[in-house]
């Protein structure tokens, strides 16, 4: 502070002290009546005003001291300024600065025993009319003297504030030793945390990130946070004092630099915690203790909780409803393998192949089950389904099926497992099955079993050589009507004299009758008509154009010759898993572990075809096929 703000009127007493650097006002009337040989209480009355007004900071009580003092307002300001004002709410104002009432207001007050001494030593008179209270020391954040390199000690502890505040007493009392040197303390080198905090208690100045959070929340977060990263040092210091310090520096070093770092120093805490059901609480300790209870309705702490809260909703499964930190979660962010379990109604056992299936966890991850986390909403529709998944038993008793029926309706694609793992038996979807049946059921003419001229599925795709893919296939585009004897898979029939089409054509039984070519394409499992026609047009497999007879339109046909050249060439995961009997899931496992990539000539989409050489250099060689 400037000397020059202290610059006095005409004083109404000629004895009188000057302020000293930093003083307040209590230590500055306490010396100003030690002077006047008055106990300070009286020597307050007698200038017109309580002393309890004064230490509450009443701006007549202030006005008179600084007439009886000879203190221009500046000057009677700047020892208010060190003082700290009260400003209701269980508040103080200090150097501009808001602090709650504790931070400033303690029964013990501490101080530097070399300033005092000095202050001692210049005076001619009693000591104690020259000894001062710096008003930075009742600042709890505060643990050093910069000038001495002195850790504050405690002078004196005193619950009544009168006698509290009442320092020629108590400084008389302590005289003896403070000048003996007996409560001096080693010197301690300031830390970068103790130069910051001089600095913005004495111009505001600071050039970190904490330079727009209050300096009361700053310096709590610091020490908080400092405490629980010196839990991740083998040797955080010895005794309080130094632990107190070492903490206000691991703290400060890492609030500096700002968010990403407070984040970094969060992720440290939750990765050096091993518990098997370790929750917040315990991994942040006093931090997230303070933060959701002293400062959970304090606005000044909003950023560190936010930081803080932010972390845990990236590690934790908090559930939708649940508080973190004074907020309510509207819907929950995250899913542990624990929670999910829990809340799905299944073991972890169960639920973790299907998880890491779908890409939501690791294989091998050594972490308990509380932190291997994936995001509830991208699975939720995972969840959501394992529940209402069976087995392949199950499936064929509700949707009424031979098991023959099943095998061919699994291995041509028809009906797909939720998961590949078949270790796992309840991973069929009862619902995609019901699907299917439901959609044939819709298109079925309910016929009589004495009706002839119908034929079972399984049979017509015999009989006619083609899956009962292409065939349902057809139902669907309304060029096959199908019946229904009954309300199961089994149930279904097929009008024969249609399928008698497809065995016999009409120009004769001799003639060779190619397949159109995307009727193939569907029959050997890619059902994007554009696609078969797209591996033509590229001209990556043979095809041949020829004239309807009676219609004399040009269609695009499979000869024996041009579908035998296919198969020379290329497989598809319904034709692979016809040629080994192998099922379509298992097949399609192996060739990804083998790296087995889908036939995609400079980015062309053709659908999940692979050459047939990269294929059986992964499998071995299929045997051969049955023209």
């Amino acid at each position: 502070m400037q000397k020059g703000s202290f610059s006095p009127l005409t004083p109404r007493f000629p004895l009188r002290p000057d302020p000293v650097p930093r003083e307040t006002v209590p230590s500055f009337l306490s010396r100003f009546a030690a002077m006047r040989r008055t106990p300070v209480v009286e020597f307050a009355q007698n200038m017109g005003f309580s002393f309890r007004r004064l230490l509450d900071g009443d701006p007549e009580a202030l006005d008179s001291l600084a007439h009886w003092a000879g203190l221009t307002s500046a000057g009677i300001g700047a020892l208010q300024s060190w003082s700290g004002e009260p400003i209701g709410d269980a508040r103080m104002r200090l150097r501009d600065e808001v602090f709650i009432s504790r931070a400033l207001r303690n029964p013990t007050l501490r101080g530097c025993p070399t300033c005092l001494r000095e202050d001692a030593s210049a005076h001619s008179g009693v000591s104690v009319e020259a000894m001062a209270m710096r008003g930075d020391w009742q600042l709890r954040e505060v643990t050093l003297c910069l000038k001495h390199r002195h850790l504050l000690v405690p002078l004196w502890t005193a619950d009544n504030r009168y006698a509290r505040y009442d320092f020629a007493a108590r400084f008389k009392e302590i005289e003896a030793a403070l000048l003996a040197g007996t409560m001096d303390r080693p010197a301690c080198d300031p830390t970068e945390y103790d130069l910051w905090l001089d600095r913005r208690l004495e111009d505001g100045e600071d050039h970190t990130w904490l330079a727009n959070h209050g300096l009361y929340p700053a310096t709590a977060f610091c020490r908080l946070l400092g405490m629980e990263l010196l839990r991740l040092q083998a040797d955080p210091g010895q005794g309080d004092i130094h632990r107190l310090r070492a903490a206000q520096q691991a703290g400060f070093a890492v609030a500096r630099q700002g968010e990403a770092a407070i984040s970094a120093a969060f992720m440290a805490l939750v990765e050096a915690s091993g518990g098997k059901r370790e929750e917040p609480k315990a991994v942040f300790g006093q931090l997230h203790t303070k933060l959701r209870t002293d400062y959970v309705h304090d606005p000044a702490f909003d950023p560190f909780r936010q930081l803080l809260r932010d972390c845990i909703l990236s590690v934790w499964p908090v559930a939708a409803g649940e508080t973190v930190l004074g907020e309510v979660q509207p819907e929950r962010r995250l899913h542990s393998l624990y929670s999910a379990a829990k809340e799905v109604g299944v073991t972890e056992e169960l639920l973790e192949p299907f998880l890491i299936e779908a890409g939501a966890l690791t294989a091998g991850d050594p972490r308990f089950s509380n932190r291997r986390v994936f995001s509830a909403k991208d699975h939720a529709a995972l969840l959501a389904e394992i529940p209402t998944l069976v087995s392949l038993k199950t499936l064929q008793r509700e949707i009424g099926v031979s098991r023959t029926e099943l095998a061919r309706l699994v291995s041509e694609g028809l009906l797909t497992p939720r998961m590949q793992n078949v270790a796992v038996h309840l991973r069929w979807s009862l619902t995609q099955a019901m699907d299917l049946l439901g959609d044939l059921m819709a298109r079925a003419q309910q016929i009589s079993t004495a009706d002839a001229g119908w034929e079972p599925l399984l049979a017509a795709s015999r009989r006619c050589r083609r899956p009962i893919a292409a065939l349902l296939d057809a139902v669907q585009n309304g060029k096959l009507v199908i019946g229904a004897v009954g309300d199961g898979f089994s149930d279904l029939r097929l009008r024969t004299t249609q399928l008698d089409l497809l065995v016999r054509p009409s120009d004769g039984p001799d003639m060779e009758t190619p397949m159109t070519a995307t009727a193939f394409g569907i029959s050997v499992g890619i059902k994007d008509k554009g696609r078969f026609r797209a591996l033509i047009d590229a001209g990556q497999t043979c095809a041949t154009v020829m004239r309807n007879p009676k219609t004399g339109i040009e269609n695009t046909v499979m000869t024996a010759a041009d579908i035998a050249d296919f198969h020379r060439r290329f497989v598809t995961m319904r034709t692979l898993s016809a040629e080994t009997g192998r099922p379509i899931p298992e097949l399609r496992a192996d060739l990804k572990r083998a790296g087995v990539a889908v036939f995609a000539p400079e980015g062309q989409d053709f659908g999940r075809l692979f050459l047939r050489e990269e294929v059986e250099a992964a499998l071995g060689p299929a045997k051969p096929r049955k023209m």
